[in-house]
This record gives structure tokens, sequence and C-alpha cells, in this order.
């Protein structure tokens, strides 16, 4: 496997003894001994990375519950899956066209700071959602503008919440370190919908339903990840700014190294495929729980809620892989296998083998979502590491837009067993041309 230039700072620079944060000393208080026999949690013998983790997990969590309310408010106030792919179009277009940019600004500022702004952006997005539902003005066209906003603001965190991890522990952890963060993303997908149903039925006779409520705990959870990265060290390589490249010259260095590196190429174009043909199903997940299945919130809940818990099965175990293990193969697998379980969600007609395809479709996509990550991490030079993760960002969030208003617009036409199976079909025919050419993901000198 190809293996990044070697740089006297990459990652983790010698650094004198006297420093209160270097590596050393961060390991200082977790349990060393135990995590060491286990792998699979051995990044939390860092300091960093714990306080990174856990303010991360709590704030996921709410935005989980929220994510899941507001697709639920979406679809009882229109009823049309069409006009939940429009909000997901909103929240994710801005992505699409600013992320390259923002990648750029990610390597070249501090970006410890720079997430910092972002959370407390999207923490004021919470609460106005939570402020216009109290009041009883929540409409689309606020939904829609709020969405947008928050787009934007993902658009400036994205990149640079990517390229923090490897900032926060050794090289030789990274793809540890990064299955465990999509670890508490996807247990957040698993606890989020689950709680977001116990608030509304909790609140379910205030004259809000418990929606204002959801808002307003995702509005305090985003206090937990603003306190975190306050207190970290993260060991940023900051590409200086009189270091005699343009932002345009420093953009176009990005795009030129992804476009020069055929593995970087096509494990970006894996993104791509997962995303926009396996994602959607997210879309039409309402409309699948009411028309299909004949299933109220918790039960919608439920099923969002049986993915999530796919994924944190799938992210700990790429957590738990030996680096023996061509993570290549991992990712053909991994592609084969979620398609074949999408199929499965189309064709169920009970809600126990709909929630076993979720299950099995979130293993398999976070599995392959991890690994290309991963690979594209540690292939990487760090001085550009932002911005080549930026074209990753680019290829995994900023496509679901365009998935979902695609998917949103079929599912009203064909229905949404019918747009599930089209998009299962081309995941699944690229998923055997990769497996017909596996040296497509592989270095084209140093091959797999």
């Amino acid at each position: 496997m190809s293996q990044a230039p070697t740089h006297e700072d990459d990652h983790f620079p010698i650094e004198p003894p006297t420093d209160s944060a270097t590596r050393e000393a961060d390991t200082v208080g977790a349990p060393q001994g135990m995590l060491r026999r286990f792998r699979t949690f051995e990044s939390f013998r860092h300091r960093d990375f714990r306080l990174f983790f856990s303010g991360a997990l709590v704030s996921s969590v709410g935005t989980w519950m929220q994510t899941t309310a507001l697709g639920w408010l979406v679809y009882d106030l229109t009823k049309h899956s069409g006009s939940i792919g429009l909000v997901n179009f909103l929240a994710g277009v801005p992505i699409f066209v600013l992320i390259i940019f923002t990648g750029a600004l990610a390597d070249r500022t501090d970006r410890q700071r720079l997430l910092i702004v972002t959370q407390v952006v999207l923490m004021l997005q919470a609460v106005a959602f939570a402020l216009l539902a109290a009041r009883g003005n929540i409409s689309m066209a606020w939904i829609y503008g709020l969405s947008l906003a928050g787009g934007v603001a993902s658009a400036f965190m994205s990149p640079a919440w990517q390229a923090m991890t490897p900032d926060l522990v050794p090289r030789e952890l990274l793809m540890n370190a990064i299955a465990l963060s999509s670890a508490q993303f996807n247990a957040a997908r698993l606890i989020g919908p689950v709680a977001a149903a116990m608030v509304v039925a909790l609140f379910s006779h205030s004259k809000s339903s418990g929606v204002t409520e959801v808002f307003w705990v995702n509005a305090a959870s985003y206090l937990f990840v603003i306190w975190a990265l306050a207190v970290i060290h993260p060991h940023q390589h900051i590409v200086p700014k009189r270091s005699g490249v343009s932002p345009w010259g420093a953009l176009a260095a990005g795009l030129t190294y992804a476009r020069e590196h055929r593995r970087v190429r096509m494990h970006l174009l894996t993104a791509m495929m997962i995303t926009i043909f396996g994602m959607p199903f997210a879309t039409l997940l309402p409309a699948i729980a009411t028309k299909l299945l004949h299933l109220g919130v918790s039960g919608y809940s439920g099923l969002m809620a049986a993915n999530g818990l796919g994924a944190l099965v799938g992210a700990l175990g790429v957590a738990s892989i030996s680096a023996n293990v061509r993570r290549e193969a991992v990712i053909r697998t991994a592609l084969i296998v979620m398609p074949l379980a999408a199929t499965v969600l189309a064709l169920s007609k009970t809600t126990a083998l709909s929630m076993g395809a979720l299950v099995v479709m979130g293993a398999a996509f976070l599995t392959t979502v991890s690994s290309v990550n991963t690979n594209l991490q540690t292939a990487v030079p760090p001085e550009i590491r932002a911005r080549v993760m930026s074209l990753f960002v680019l290829s995994f969030m900023g496509m679901m837009p365009f998935g979902a208003l695609l998917f949103g617009w079929l599912g009203d036409l064909i229905g949404a067993e019918g747009a599930i199976l089209a998009g299962a079909s081309v995941l699944l025919a690229y998923a055997v041309f990769l497996t017909a050419k596996p040296a497509l993901l592989c270095d084209q000198i140093t091959g797999c």
C-alpha cells in the first residue's frame, strides 16, 4: 500500500520533554494496559482524542435527535418524499459549492478555532428551530432557510473535522481513531432516534408534540463539543500564510494531487457512488414507515435506530481490523453487501425484516466509508491533507443533496421501494466492476 511521504513534522514532530501537551503526557490517566489488550479502543490512550470523542458523541446524539424529528415533521407537513429531499438538498448543497475552498482554508488556519465557531453557529440554528416550533410559527420556508444556513456552517466545519483526527493520535493509530470516530457518530445514529422518540412520547400532549423539546436538547448538546474543542491541544501542520503559495495555488495543489493519483481518484469515486445510490433510502424512510409498514413516529425512529446499530457494529469491526488486512478488499466486499441488503429493504413487507436489512446496510455503508477515509488519510502528505479530505467530503457529503433530491423525486414518481431498487441496481453494478478490476483501488506503482 502506498504511504504518504515522510516529513520531519509529519503528524507527530519530536517535541521537548517539557511540553505538557506531548503525546506521552496525553496518555496519562488512561487504563493503558487494558486498552493495549483491546485493539478496538487503543486510541483512547490519548487524552485529546478521548475528549474530542466524548464531546462529539454528545453533540452527535443531539444532531440525530433533530434529524429524526425534522424528517418526520417535514413529511407530516407535506406528505411528500420530495420535500424531505429538498430539505436535505439545501442542507448539503453548500458543502458541494464551498467545500474545495473551505478545505484550503482548513489547511491554512487554526482548525481548532474554526471548529468552535462552526459549532456555535449550528447551536444557534437549533435554537432558532426550537423558538419557531415553540411559537407555532415553523413553516417549510423557515425549515428550508435554516437548513441552508446549517449547510453553510457544515461546509466550513467538515474538512477541518476530517483533518483533525490525525492531529490527535500517532500515525499508526489513524485507522483505529477514524473507525472509533465513525463509531461515535453511528452510536449517535442508534441512540439519537430512540432518544427523539422518547422525548416526543414524553411531550406528545404538548402544543409542539415534543418537537420543540428535541430541538432544545440538540442546542444544549453543542455545549459539550464546544468545551471539548476548547481544552484539547491538537498538533496541526498549518501551511504558512507567507509560504509563497496563493490561496488559489493551494487549492490547485489538492486538486492536482487527486487527479494525478489513480488510487485517490478511485476512492473518491467510490465514496460518491455509495453516497448517491446507497444513501437515499434515508430520504425515503418516512414513506416506507408510513405507507409500506404502517408505522408511526416511534416505528420510524426504530428503523433509523436499526440502521445506526448496523453502522456502529461496522465501525467497531473496522476499528478491530488488523493493519495487515487489505482495506481495498474490505471496500469491495461491503460495496456488494449494501445493495443486496437495500434490495431486501425495498421488497420487505414486515418491520422485523426491514430492520434487519437496515442493520446490514448500516454496517456495509460505514465499513466502506471508514475504509475509504483511512486509505485517503494515510496516502496524502500532511500539508495538503485537509484539501484532499475536502474532496472526500465533497464526494461523500457534497453528493448527498443531489442523491436526496433525485431519489425524493423518484420516490414520489415510482414509489419508495422502486426508487431504492433503482439505486441498489446501480451500486451493485459498480461493485461488480471494482471486483472485476481490483487494481483500480491500488497504487499504480506499489500495487496492493
